[in-house]
């Protein structure tokens, strides 16, 4: 076929298109496909002169051509959550206004719920800590088990936020969860929710083969959470402790703000703690500010796979500056930089901006930070093998 009977073939087919799109729109054959008195949005959904971005000229096309009644709102909000999964990233999410609420709640350090704290590692939601005297310890939930379902539903492929603000709620009402333990059957726990208010730390003096030691466990990074360990070092110092365990394991992390303020509690000022990468953000990096209250007692931190984010930040930095020694397993590995951005409707995108790197360029979200000495706790036993196996290193460093 020569070039000109292609180019006229062609002619007739966009001119055919044309009638029968100017016949759908302005009305030659809109009465046989029901197209009629078509709105501006769905106009300009078919013709692309919208100027608008795609979801928002398909909510509008719903709002005013759908045969029903639409919940807008609701359809903003399935589709910013489908927007943010599309990331396949687990730390973005799209935050409505209760989860956003909860999220700040926890950066508070008190809330009302069942007392405990939960993290993602994968696809699960893991129990990382279990406060004493909450309504999930008297239910005997346990660190390691996995949360399965809350109110019937499974937390699949909910996010960490969503599946807390669905835990919490207002005090004296109840909740129910269920949890498995390893390979077990799902237990369904019907749990009163109460007044949680997380101790930032709890600090000791034990005595371990003639030595002193300070044991201090920072249960997570939440607003003034480095002042009180600041308190707590300067106390355990006074009582004559020679030598000094932190203790981070379940810690979920939180503020970056405090995670710094934490490692200058025992590296000298203008340390470097962490740096962060990104695509869009300039590097920065962060460092301390202030004398150490630890002077330089010897240090072991103590890990688990339940140390997250902040956490694996202080043990990297502490590890790189060569100011402790690791003790425990393989941290969770999830440092990244997580923003959250306000939205119109009172909730808020949460974003992975950057991720944290370590002074010495240890990527911490890609495995999780190594123990310098490994030992794991065994929950059936009664004993905290790894609790006493970080008190003796400390001990003989001292």
């Amino acid at each position: 076929m020569s070039a000109r009977r292609i180019l006229v073939a062609l002619a007739a087919v966009l001119a055919t298109l044309v009638v029968f799109v100017a016949g759908v729109v302005v009305g030659g054959h809109a009465q046989a496909t029901g197209l009629t008195r078509l709105s501006d949005p769905l106009r300009s959904l078919l013709l692309g002169d919208s100027g608008q971005d795609l979801p928002s000229q398909v909510l509008g096309v719903l709002r005013d051509d759908y045969y029903r009644d639409v919940d807008v709102e609701r359809l903003e909000r399935a589709s910013a959550d489908a927007i943010v999964k599309a990331l396949d990233d687990p730390y973005t999410a799209y935050l409505d206004p209760d989860e956003l609420r909860a999220l700040r709640e926890h950066n508070e350090g008190a809330y009302y719920g069942v007392g405990l704290g939960v993290a993602q590692r994968d696809a699960q939601i893991v129990v990382t800590r279990v406060f004493p005297e909450s309504p999930a310890s008297r239910a005997d939930v346990r660190a390691g088990d996995r949360l399965v379902a809350v109110e019937g539903e499974p937390v699949g492929d909910r996010t960490l936020e969503a599946v807390v603000s669905r835990i919490r709620g207002p005090e004296g009402t109840t909740v129910r969860i269920g949890v498995a333990t390893g390979d077990g059957p799902t237990r369904t726990l019907r749990l009163e929710r109460a007044r949680i208010t997380v101790p930032a730390v709890e600090a000791r003096a034990e005595a371990v083969a003639g030595t002193t030691v300070g044991y201090m466990a920072l249960s997570q990074f939440t607003r003034g959470a480095s002042g009180d360990l600041r308190d707590s070092v300067r106390a355990l110092r006074d009582r004559g402790a020679e030598a000094l365990v932190l203790d981070l394991r379940g810690d979920p992390g939180g503020l970056v703000s405090e995670a710094v303020g934490v490692a200058g509690v025992f590296l000298p000022d203008d340390s470097p703690v962490v740096r962060t990468e990104g695509r869009n953000s300039p590097a920065r990096t962060f460092r301390t500010e202030g004398d150490p209250a630890a002077g330089d007692l010897p240090l072991v931190v103590l890990v688990n796979r339940g140390s997250a984010s902040a956490s694996e930040i202080v043990a990297g930095a502490l590890r790189d500056a060569d100011r402790a020694q690791i003790v425990g397993e393989r941290t969770f590995g999830k440092a990244l930089v997580q923003s959250t951005v306000p939205l119109r409707d009172g909730g808020a995108l949460k974003l992975t901006t950057a991720r944290y790197v370590t002074p010495d360029g240890f990527d911490l979200a890609a495995r999780g930070l190594p123990p310098d000495v490994r030992v794991v706790d065994d929950p059936v036993t009664p004993p905290d093998e790894a609790l006493r196996r970080a008190l003796a290193v400390a001990a003989d460093a001292a």
